[in-house]
């Protein structure tokens, strides 16, 4: 029991239930979008990626804060998962900072080869492409990260988690699925 709540998914579980206020939970089959600021929310994340694809964008508002858009579904629904990427950006589109190019976090199941571990052929990236090409003409910045989605350890984190910097909210770190760190500068 221990082991299961150490993962880090369980410990920002926790974090809400126990009132924090600066993190987003984004539930399978749904889209959330977060408004990143120093005092407010810092933290957006999913869990439980056992096949599902999760798509996060970062845009930069006009006021220098961020706008995260996260979303977590099922590979069979990627026209749904598309539709509520782009309902979200619908809302925030006006607040957005038209010269800064948006990135899109891919993290999607990933199978071995001889060069190690490569996304599945996956129809959401050329799908999301098509759709930041809409929104974006200033084009966009995209990172796909695969994840082990078989044969997984015991205790193998399944979050795709990104926290921001409050100090510097364009600094993130970008905790994928099997607790893989990334870390970001958004202004670059």
């Amino acid at each position: 029991m221990a082991s299961i709540n150490s993962m880090p998914e369980m410990v920002l579980d926790r974090m809400i239930r126990g009132g924090a206020k600066n993190i987003v939970h984004c539930d399978m089959n749904h889209s959330v979008g977060a408004i990143i600021s120093p005092n407010g929310i810092n933290t957006i994340y999913t869990d439980a990626l056992a096949g599902c694809n999760s798509v996060n964008i970062i845009a930069k508002l006009k006021d220098n804060r961020f706008v995260s858009v996260l979303s977590h579904y099922v590979p069979t629904n990627i026209e749904g998962q598309i539709n509520a990427i782009r309902k979200q950006l619908q809302t925030y589109i006006p607040h957005i900072d038209m010269t800064y190019q948006p990135r899109a976090f891919l993290n999607i199941r990933g199978r071995q080869t001889y060069e190690g571990l490569g996304p599945v052929p996956n129809p959401i990236v050329d799908k999301l492409k098509e759709l930041l090409g809409k929104f974006f003409p200033q084009g966009s910045k995209m990172d796909i990260t695969p994840y082990q989605n078989a044969n997984r350890p015991a205790f193998f984190s399944s979050a795709n988690i990104f926290q921001f910097d409050p100090a510097d909210i364009s600094k993130l770190k970008i905790t994928n699925v099997g607790e893989k760190e990334k870390f970001i500068d958004l202004n670059i």
